[in-house]
């Protein structure tokens, strides 16, 4: 186990100041960063330790770097070649190539930040309780501070996410966002590139002819990155072009071994025989305290009673908002993020059966469910109501 030495001392300086730089240029609060940054560094050190006695996909992913460089690929060739960069070009240890992608999740954070207070009514975050027990989620950290590929689909979905509120003015975010995703997850790329096709049909100011012809380019790269996701998972021949024909036995034979392909004794779960509903509660809110059988899973559990209070307390202020909202940007970034969530949840929930797996790829769902429930929650909505009324 390596100790914190000079190089190590060094990268957290580095990263603790482009980030400070960063969330200054974004008008953050510095007790609210200097909380954030240090909360998140604390599960990077968490998780490293964690991988050090556990099977972890980090280990494959620095070990794999340090060999040549893989030809251009998404998913682990990418995090590898990536990673490769900083650990046979630079030299860093395993223990310090942490803080490098611990760094990439703390701009994630920063985005979701950015986003939920951007949707908050209150005008001191600091005292909205329901914001910074959100900020403070701890898997949501966990998860996006280490050597893999959920930091960058963490990031990826946080500017997605922050970019449906403002759609008009943050193109270029969203398309990086997508690219980002595709990356590391192309199936799930086009699940975002899908979204944001849909919610310009419904909702868009350019005239017509405009309209076509942004959404047949937008529709051309969607079914290219789809083409590409269907050979990623391993579904090569699910759809023939030529003649057009979708092959729904690939798909329902794909569909049954992944419900039994990451069964195992502590994680596992048998969710063939579960209705779509109980798979998708299964998939974001499970493990629950009396089916825990390690600390991780106690640890997750009780962050899953938080998720779901959170969901009813965002379903009831939906039906006690019955206001109708013509904003446009309002409208257009909640069909974007209601189609996102939709197809997510019917793909995810449907294709992995193990705790930990669902632990960790749900944070890909999460920030646009939170920033919906953050909107629809009983207290914003009664906040707007005190704003709009006394113009606070």
């Amino acid at each position: 186990m390596e100790i914190i030495n000079f190089d190590s001392a060094l990268l957290i300086v580095f990263t603790y100041i482009i980030s400070f730089l960063i969330f200054l240029l974004n008008k953050i609060d510095k007790k609210i960063f200097h909380l954030l940054f240090f909360w998140h560094l604390f599960f990077c050190l968490v998780y490293y330790l964690y991988s050090l006695n556990y099977e972890a996909d980090s280990h494959s992913y620095y070990n794999s770097s340090l060999e040549k460089f893989a030809d251009f690929g998404t998913g682990a060739v990418f995090v590898v070649n990536f990673t490769r960069f900083f650990s046979y070009f630079l030299d860093l240890s395993y223990f310090n190539c942490f803080f490098i992608f611990n760094f990439i999740g703390t701009i994630g954070i920063l985005f979701f930040y950015l986003a939920l207070r951007e949707v908050n009514f209150s005008k001191k975050v600091i005292d909205n309780k329901l914001f910074i027990v959100i900020m403070f989620l701890p898997t949501m950290h966990f998860w996006s501070s280490a050597i893999g590929k959920d930091v960058f689909s963490f990031l990826a979905i946080t500017i997605f996410v922050w970019s449906s509120l403002n759609l008009k003015n943050r193109k270029n975010y969203i398309i990086l966002s997508i690219v980002l995703m595709f990356l590391v997850r192309p199936h799930i790329s086009t699940i975002m590139s899908t979204s944001v096709v849909i919610s310009l049909i419904f909702y868009s100011n350019i005239d017509l002819k405009n309209k076509i012809l942004y959404l047949a380019f937008l529709g051309t790269i969607t079914l290219f990155i789809a083409n590409y996701a269907f050979v990623y998972v391993g579904m090569p021949d699910l759809i023939n072009y030529s003649p057009f024909k979708i092959n729904i036995q690939i798909l329902f034979d794909f569909v049954n071994n992944r419900e039994i392909k990451h069964l195992s004794v502590t994680g596992g779960i048998d969710i063939s025989s579960m209705g779509p509903l109980m798979k998708i509660f299964t998939y974001l809110y499970r493990p629950l305290p009396f089916e825990i059988k390690n600390f991780f899973q106690l640890v997750v559990s009780v962050e899953n009673i938080l998720l779901i209070y959170f969901t009813i307390i965002g379903f009831i202020g939906l039906f006690k908002n019955n206001n109708n909202n013509n904003n446009l940007n309002v409208n257009q970034s909640k069909l974007l993020l209601f189609v996102y969530i939709f197809l997510s949840m019917i793909i995810l929930s449907f294709t992995s059966a193990n705790f930990g797996i669902n632990s960790r790829q749900k944070w890909m769902i999460f920030p646009a469910i939170l920033i919906l429930v953050y909107q629809f929650s009983i207290k914003n909505y009664y906040t707007e109501i005190l704003k709009n009324k006394f113009k606070i």
